[in-house]
């Protein structure tokens, strides 16, 4: 038992060694594979497939996929134009409801042999002749001259006796008609289809007319319009993060190596998402935000341990190495735990988690070389500290509290009873709910 153990442990000590002593190559290995990884971003698709959100491989979703194309998918929009003065019943009211069945026609991605309104060709009054034959025309003739109010009595007459229309197209109270669409899945353009859409009520809007929107595209069309609020987010992440960092080390050190580890990560991420030829998802960015935490918690760990170093040997490289030494093998077995707890995603059979696990497995373990591994040996060609004694602050404080509470005689067992009666506790309180 002990020789595996030797073996392995002479392997890491030979790793440091060709790590350390070389540590210009080994950094600009990791700046070209950035740069390679950052000249494949441009290609990164941000958008949602709604294909991928059902499980392809269940009976129910392959019998919708072989019929999708000819009796419609999931992806239905449906407008609804309402008249709150009168009906829809007058020479204007039918030319509204035109143009908006002609405007939905056209934007992107729609099935034109699947768009159905009272005016639309496809809605027809069907009737059989004196002679036995069947003949059919449409309700509403948009090249013809305006109607007559007999012309529209017989309409709505028509329109009333066939239950396809009247109910599914035309309300009862003749007050509001419905515009429905199917979208090519192959073909979805969410954001371009919701902002055409938008706009289409937008030139439609008087008084008097309610226009109502609703089906997947519009659903997934309102999350994108949060995309720019989901970016500020993002940016003020990271400058929470900045001002944090800023506030436990007041260390040059200790704010920018560890953002550049994370700006690293978060390019290989990327890179890697591109090369892979998968779309980021936004309904899975948090994962990515995750993601990003973990790597700058392992990049602080590592220059807060650098700096205790510093303090004890006064010499820059023999910190490095002693730091890479110390944190290397935890840090790499909880980065590989988290890539496997991610790629465990993958599991389930919708495309949208089996993409997730895979790329997010993937950028986890690249913490591993950006951070564990370029953090400590950019350490060693930076100068030394000149001050190196780190300040106590309130951060730091409850740092050291906890590794005193938790390092106290017996502390460890008292510490798994009170998590077991809290995780009892909570079992209890979910199943009364």
């Amino acid at each position: 038992m002990n020789k595996p153990k030797h073996k392995f442990t002479h392997a890491l000590h030979e790793l440091e060694l060709s790590l350390f002593r070389h540590p210009k190559t080994v950094l600009l290995v990791i700046l070209a594979l950035t740069l390679f990884f950052m000249s494949r971003i441009h290609a990164l698709k941000i958008f949602t497939d709604f294909s991928n959100l059902l499980p392809q491989q269940h009976p129910y979703i392959q019998l919708h996929n072989s019929i999708k194309d000819s009796f419609g998918g999931a992806n239905v929009l449906v407008v609804g134009i309402e008249f709150t003065d009168g009906d829809i019943f007058t020479n204007e009211n039918l030319k509204k409801i035109d143009r908006m069945t002609q405007a939905i026609d056209s934007l992107p991605g729609v099935n034109h042999n699947l768009v159905s309104s009272v005016t639309h060709r496809n809605s027809r009054h069907i009737w059989l002749t004196e002679v036995g034959s069947i003949n059919s025309q449409p309700y509403f003739d948009a090249t013809s001259d305006d109607y007559s109010q007999a012309q529209l009595d017989e309409m709505q007459a028509n329109i009333a006796a066939n239950p396809r229309v009247y109910g599914p197209l035309v309300s009862p109270d003749f007050k509001m008609a419905l515009v429905k669409a199917q979208l090519i899945e192959g073909q979805l353009d969410y954001a371009g289809t919701f902002d055409k859409l938008q706009k289409i009520r937008e030139q439609e809007k008087q008084a008097g007319i309610n226009i109502y929107a609703t089906g997947q595209p519009v659903l997934v069309g309102w999350a994108y319009t949060y995309l720019d609020q989901i970016v500020q987010i993002f940016f003020f992440t990271i400058l929470i993060m900045l001002a944090l960092l800023i506030f436990h080390f007041r260390r040059a050190y200790g704010v920018l190596v560890p953002l550049g580890g994370v700006m690293v990560s978060t390019i290989w991420g990327l890179g890697i998402i591109s090369l892979l030829g998968y779309n980021l998802d936004p309904l899975g960015l948090v994962i990515p935000f995750l993601i990003a935490a973990r790597a700058m918690s392992h990049g602080v760990q590592i220059v807060e341990r650098y700096y205790a170093e510093v303090v004890q040997c006064g010499n820059g490289v023999v910190a490095a190495k002693e730091t890479f030494n110390s944190l290397f093998r935890p840090g790499t077995l909880g980065v590989v735990s988290d890539a496997v707890g991610l790629l465990l995603i993958a599991v389930g059979s919708i495309p949208l988690n089996t993409q997730l696990g895979f790329y997010a497995s993937l950028w986890a373990i690249t913490v591993v070389f950006t951070v564990l591994v370029g953090v400590p040996v950019l350490l060693t060609i930076l100068p030394t500290p000149k001050n190196p004694e780190l300040k106590e602050t309130f951060l730091r404080h409850i740092g050291a509290s906890c590794s005193r509470l938790v390092g106290r005689p017996g502390a460890a067992r008292s510490l798994l009873l009170t998590a077991a009666a809290l995780m009892a506790i909570g079992l209890v309180s979910a199943s009364q709910v």
